[in-house]
C-alpha cells in the first residue's frame, strides 16, 4: 500500500472534523472520509476520531496512505451505481425499517479486502438518515435484507432475530434430491479451518445447535431440486453447510459442495435466495416482506425445465407436487 502521508495543522476554532477535511480536500466524499476514519487512516493528534468530533487551532489532522484514500474516492462512480441499485430495489419501508432486495455479489459488511459494501453507504440511501445493520446475507445470497432507521429499533430487531421471532424463508436450487419430500435437518455446526480455509461443518459435539426445515417445490433435470428452506436458527452458513451435509449442496457453492455443486449449462453462482421475512414491528403491526427471485436462479430453472410454481400469500408454494405449507 502506498505510504503518502499528509499532515494538516488546524487553524480554525471549533469546527467539525469532516467539514475541516473537506475544506482542504473538497473532492473527498463524505462516505470516503467516514470509511477512512473507521479504518484509522485519518487521525487527530495521532488518535482515532469520529467525523462529528470538533477540532481547534493547534491540533493536527494526519491522513495516512493518502494515495489509498484518494483511490477509494476515485471509485465514487461505482459507489453511485451501487447506491442507485439499492434505491431502485427497495421492497418496503415505514417509520421503523427499510427492506431491500439485495443482489447476488453485493457485500453487506466491509472487510480487509472489501473496498465498498452496503455498510459504507448506509448514510446515502436516504438523505439525512443513517440506517443500521441488524442482520446479514452472504455476498452471493440474494433477497430480502432489512435495516433499522435508528439505534433503538436496531436493538429491538436484533433481539427479535436472537429470540427467533422473525420468520425467514429461503429458496434454493440444489445438486441432489433429499431422501424425503419434506423434513428437518438438525445437525450442530462449528467453524473450523480446513486446508487454510474457514468453513462451517457438522460436529455432533458442538454446542451450536442448528435446525433447518425443508420441503421440495419441484424436481428438475440433472438431479437438481428446487427447495423451500426455513432456518429456525441463524448460524453462519447454516443452509449451505446443512445441505452439503445431506449430499444436496446448493448449486454454485463450490466451497461446501465441491465439484458436485456445478451442473453443465448453469451459471456458476450460488443459487440461494432470501425470499421472505415475517416480523412484528415495534407498534405491533405484523409484516411479511418478499423479494422476487434473482435473474440467475430464474434462468437456471428455465434451463433445467421450468416447474409450474407460484408462491401464494402466507408463504404457500404451489407446484406440480401440490401445495407445500410453511
Amino acid at each position: 500500500m502506498p505510504d503518502k502521508i499528509r499532515t494538516i495543522l488546524v487553524e480554525d476554532n471549533d469546527v467539525r472534523l469532516d467539514r475541516y477535511i473537506r475544506r482542504v480536500f473538497p473532492n473527498l466524499k463524505q462516505s470516503v472520509i467516514e470509511k477512512s476514519l473507521r479504518k484509522g487512516l485519518i487521525k487527530v493528534d495521532d488518535c482515532k476520531a469520529k467525523s462529528s468530533d470538533r477540532v481547534n487551532p493547534g491540533q493536527t489532522i494526519t491522513l495516512k496512505y493518502l494515495d489509498y484514500i484518494e483511490d477509494i474516492n476515485s471509485e465514487r462512480k461505482y459507489n453511485e451505481k451501487l447506491i442507485t441499485l439499492l434505491r431502485s430495489n427497495i421492497l418496503y419501508e415505514d417509520e421503523y425499517i427499510l427492506a431491500i432486495n439485495k443482489h447476488s455479489g453485493v457485500i453487506v459488511q466491509g472487510g480487509v479486502k472489501v473496498k465498498i459494501s452496503i455498510s459504507d453507504l448506509l448514510d446515502q440511501i436516504r438523505e439525512g438518515e443513517t440506517f443500521k445493520i441488524v442482520h446479514r446475507l452472504d455476498r452471493d445470497t440474494s433477497g430480502v435484507i432489512i435495516f433499522a432507521r435508528n439505534a433503538s429499533i436496531a436493538r429491538y430487531l436484533m433481539e427479535e432475530f436472537k429470540e427467533r421471532r422473525i420468520k425467514k424463508i429461503y429458496l434454493a436450487l440444489t445438486s441432489g434430491v433429499p431422501s424425503k419430500d419434506r423434513g428437518v435437518i438438525n445437525y450442530p455446526l462449528i467453524k473450523k479451518y480446513i486446508s487454510g480455509q474457514e468453513k462451517v461443518i457438522v460436529d455432533e459435539n458442538s454446542p451450536n445447535k442448528a435446525t433447518t426445515h425443508f420441503s421440495i417445490i419441484s424436481k428438475l433435470e440433472h438431479n437438481v431440486t428446487y427447495l423451500k428452506l426455513q432456518p429456525i436458527t441463524g448460524r453462519t452458513h447454516q443452509l449451505r453447510a446443512h445441505l452439503a451435509h445431506i449430499n444436496c449442496p446448493i448449486l454454485g457453492d463450490g466451497k461446501y459442495g465441491g465439484k458436485k455443486a456445478f451442473v453443465d449449462g448453469v451459471v456458476n453462482q450460488i443459487h440461494l435466495h432470501s425470499y421472505s421475512l415475517s416480523l412484528r414491528l415495534p407498534n405491533g403491526k405484523e409484516v411479511t416482506i418478499t423479494a422476487p427471485l434473482s435473474e440467475h436462479i430464474k434462468q437456471s430453472i428455465d434451463t433445467l425445465g421450468k416447474p409450474i410454481v407460484s408462491i401464494q400469500p402466507g408463504g404457500k408454494i404451489k407446484s406440480r407436487q401440490g401445495m407445500l405449507k410453511r
